[in-house]
């Protein structure tokens, strides 16, 4: 129950005018009560109509909306989230649930949906516990029930195998990082032996060119590998500054070299997945599988350009990967073909809980969602006299979490096979010339300082030379 209290001070217009809404809005105010209690009457009158009676729903084996297993004893038992929300359908009601099997025949010969319309059609069921889409052709032919299921897509695919090691010792660095490092090392030799050859022949004259690269090729190895080496502290400043320099950037090489390499060889990295429609297009290690029956294939077949064309001329090159009557053809095209399916969240799901039920390892796993929602619905007859009943109660199934619950006890600890991004190679792994650029430029720096220090060094030395003589040849003139 509920009141108004409206009143006004003085009989003036505003106050009329006040009054008037107090009381539209009592009227109103009564009008919705006395729906809601005609609403109310009118659906506890309906469900009394259906206490005691049949409620006849079409039976097939489509899992994981329905499952049929044969018993011993002869009869049959079902399963699968369609059988539960049929059987919370009519024990709400109060009614007897009556499986009525669709004909093989017309499965044969039409395929699992016309032959479900069939039975609907001829009245020979009052539900059809099947997850349809909603599309024109087949409003005409049915109602649909308020919509159970809104589901992403996905694409299940076999788990993705490990990365070899058998180049890890070349993968820490590009190949330009890896041809400026034997470009600069050899350039580093030559500049050495420039610096120690001509200074000491000039003096000594003691070994070719060709001997001194070799010594230094072999210090150059040492500092590389990080044996160790030492230099003499009587060698010039040119040659101590080169090798100073060479040992730093060796540092900085050596370092990100090691550190990478040694994630590559300790923390497992798997192959990359196929998230995406237009990676799926593009791999060669894969190809789409997909349900020819229930329409989506025609979304690929009857494409026109992009990846879905490419996806579509797959297909019809590969017929096999068409499936036909059971989706359980399209998880052993996954398994045994090495095939990627693409169906709705719960069917992954699904697929991939079953198979860890027998394999302790994942052998599946699933894409990001692809950008395509589907609303699914059950049968119901045209026109019939007790849909929306039915809907009224469906509507509150729905709002009232029991189908999420339901869902989750099909696929339990399925989280555990989804690929971490953290477990995927990214494509970019290894230490490009933008990474190290620092440390070569600070070896051509200290290759062009040792140079310019080398040429004031021998000036120097020339210089005093000139002035030894010098004071030689006056020595000489005055004796």
């Amino acid at each position: 129950m509920f009141s108004f209290t409206c009143w006004t001070e003085k009989p003036t217009a505003g106050g009329f005018t006040m009054t008037m809404l107090c009381l539209l809005s009592v009227l109103l105010g009564a009008v919705l009560l006395n729906s809601n209690v005609h609403s109310s009457k009118l659906v506890h009158e309906e469900r009394q109509l259906l206490h005691g009676r049949q409620l006849r729903a079409s039976a097939f084996s489509f899992s994981p909306c329905l499952s049929v297993t044969k018993t011993k004893s002869g009869n049959y038992s079902y399963s699968g989230i369609c059988n539960d929300i049929v059987r919370w359908v009519s024990e709400h009601f109060q009614m007897e649930l009556v499986y009525v099997p669709a004909s093989n025949e017309d499965r044969v010969k039409f395929g699992l949906v016309p032959s479900l319309i069939r039975q609907i059609r001829n009245e020979e069921v009052d539900i059809i516990p099947f997850s349809f889409v909603i599309t024109i052709p087949l409003a005409l032919l049915i109602d649909f029930s308020f919509h159970l299921g809104v589901e992403d897509y996905h694409l299940l695919q076999p788990w993705p195998e490990m990365e070899s090691n058998l180049m890890a010792c070349i993968r820490p660095f590009s190949a330009t990082v890896w041809l400026l490092f034997v470009v600069s090392t050899v350039a580093l030799i030559i500049c050495m032996a420039f610096l120690t050859h001509f200074n000491r022949q000039y003096i000594f004259k003691l070994t070719s060119f060709m001997q001194t690269m070799s010594d230094h090729a072999v210090y150059a190895i040492t500092v590389i590998t990080g044996q160790g080496n030492s230099v003499s502290a009587k060698e010039r400043l040119s040659f101590r500054l080169l090798l100073g320099i060479w040992c730093l950037t060796m540092v900085v090489l050596v370092n990100a070299y090691t550190t990478t390499l040694t994630s590559y060889l300790t923390v497992p990295k798997l192959k990359p997945i196929v998230n995406t429609l237009a990676e799926l297009a593009a791999s060669h290690d894969t190809q789409m599988t997909v349900d020819f029956e229930l329409g989506k294939a025609r979304m690929f077949l009857e494409a026109t350009s992009g990846p879905k064309k490419i996806i579509g001329d797959s297909l019809r090159e590969h017929p096999q990967f068409l499936v036909k009557g059971s989706n359980l053809e399209g998880l052993k095209n996954v398994l045994e073909a090495g095939a990627t399916y693409f169906t709705n969240r719960f069917i992954v799901k699904y697929f991939m809980a079953i198979d860890m039920k027998s394999h302790t390892n994942c052998r599946m796993t699933m894409s990001d969602p692809i950008p395509f929602i589907e609303y699914y619905s059950m049968g119901l007859p045209k026109g019939g006299r007790h849909n929306w009943i039915i809907n009224h109660e469906l509507k509150y199934l729905w709002e009232n979490g029991l189908l999420a619950y339901w869902s989750k006890q099909y696929t339990p600890n399925v989280d555990k096979c989804m690929v971490a991004k953290a477990e995927l190679r990214k494509e970019r792994t290894a230490l490009t010339l933008l990474d190290l650029s620092s440390a070569f430029m600070l070896l051509g720096l200290g290759i062009g300082s040792s140079l310019l220090v080398f040429f004031l060094e021998m000036m120097t030395h020339l210089k005093r030379m000139q002035q030894f003589r010098h004071a030689t040849n006056a020595v000489i003139v005055q004796n």
